[in-house]
């Protein structure tokens, strides 16, 4: 969820419970001031009619121009020589409903008589205080989140405006182009830090992509002459008509560690450049040709090896990728399925529209197969270096394919999905 409506969320939450207590608080103020209004206006009635008697009316005559919330009874005695209030609730036949009713009572004598009064006045007036406060609070609320919702969409899009261009910039900025991050200009004080840091950091992910950049062409420049050089010496001496036997095996195990470390230098710098994404050729191969290419260049090998390959096409696909990565993607699969091959086995080949699966006999894995494809993995490190399955997996992850490894029916199946 974005920010701004987190913080309307949370806004209109706090307004809705201000609304309500104050609401509350609004409705008890006004109930206890109506119930004071109610008795002061019973006091003064209590008191007119003292007055009036005082004065001589006659009850009687009293009793007939006071209203009907006036009641007078004849009692036998004063029983209440002060007032009493009493609330109580009565059911009204017009109204329909139970009413409450707040009364004062006290006893006086005119003549040697003896009568009480009784002085009633409703109360309901409260609830339809409450009612009304109710409407008032409900209908200024609404408008009030409403324009709570508005200002705030219009002022965190105004003033986040800097941050969401900030967001684009960084979400197009590649190191590959070369192109710092310019940050959006603002008089926002931490928006203008951010762009500001933001700035110093893509200057430093160029320089650093720059140095690397530099470092492994170098690297892989400078390594081959002396690998060349090393390679040669060692074939000359191979040469030599008085070389031992043990000294000829020497000399085997030397030039093929230099070929490993020529092919692990040439690995290692395929796979730093993969990760600065540095291969942007794109062109359609159909998968079906450049897999018979491939085919054909590693007949030899397969022959020697005495292995026997199926093909199967049953659909065939178009892709868009870099020539030499497509190359280099098929080769290491071949490469994989013949090294790990036994002696007169077999390689199946199928593809199936966007899927390849390259299959191959070979001895059952002795372990988990969880870090098949991790670099330098190997169940048997004495014979390989370990990238090249690794190289498969980075190819696949940078054209966003999927890859899968299983061994069944006695087959090492690896499967592509060039989707």
């Amino acid at each position: 969820m974005k920010i701004v409506y987190k913080n309307i969320l949370i806004n209109s939450l706090i307004a809705i419970v201000i609304l309500f207590l104050g609401g509350l608080v609004l409705f008890q103020f006004l109930k206890g001031k109506l119930n004071t209004e109610v008795l002061e206006d019973l006091y003064v009635q209590q008191n007119f009619i003292k007055k009036r008697l005082s004065a001589g009316v006659d009850i009687d005559v009293l009793k007939y121009n006071m209203g009907d919330n006036v009641k007078i009874h004849y009692i036998n005695a004063i029983q209440y020589k002060e007032p009493v209030i009493e609330d109580m609730a009565v059911w009204d036949s017009h109204k329909n409903r139970i009413v409450k009713l707040k009364k004062i009572l006290f006893d006086v004598d005119q003549a040697k008589k003896y009568y009480r009064i009784t002085i009633s006045k409703t109360v309901d007036k409260g609830e339809g205080i409450g009612e009304s406060i109710g409407s008032v609070m409900f209908t200024s609320g609404t408008i009030m989140l409403i324009l709570l919702v508005l200002i705030n969409i219009y002022v965190y899009y105004t003033l986040y405006s800097p941050f969401y261009k900030l967001v684009k910039i960084i979400g197009k900025f590649s190191v590959q182009k070369l192109e710092r991050i310019i940050p959006p200009k603002t008089n926002t004080e931490e928006f203008e830090i951010l762009g500001s840091k933001v700035g110093e950091m893509s200057d430093k992910m160029i320089d650093d992509y720059n140095s690397i950049k530099e470092f492994i062409e170098n690297m892989t420049h400078e390594t081959q002459t002396p690998l060349a050089i090393i390679n040669t010496k060692i074939e000359r001496c191979l040469q030599d008509k008085h070389l031992t036997a043990e000294q000829a095996v020497l000399l085997m195990d030397a030039a093929q560690a230099v070929k490993n470390l020529f092919n692990l230098n040439k690995g290692l710098s395929l796979l730093s450049k993969l990760d600065n994404r540095q291969y942007n050729s794109l062109k359609e191969i159909s998968l079906k040709e450049l897999l018979q290419q491939r085919i054909d260049y590693f007949s030899d090998f397969m022959e020697d090896q005495q292995i026997v390959l199926s093909e199967n096409y049953i659909e065939d696909k178009t892709i868009v990728m870099d020539v030499y990565l497509s190359e280099i993607l098929i080769d290491n699969l071949f490469k994989n399925a013949i090294k790990h091959n036994l002696k007169n086995g077999k390689i199946f080949v199928t593809l199936n529209g966007y899927q390849l699966t390259i299959a191959n006999t070979g001895i059952a894995p002795t372990e988990s197969t969880d870090r098949f494809f991790d670099r330098f993995y190997s169940q048997k490190p004495q014979q390989s270096l370990g990238l090249g399955l690794s190289i498969i997996k980075k190819i696949v992850d940078y054209y966003l394919y999927s890859i899968s490894y299983v061994y069944k029916d006695d087959l090492h199946q690896v499967s592509i999905t060039f989707k």
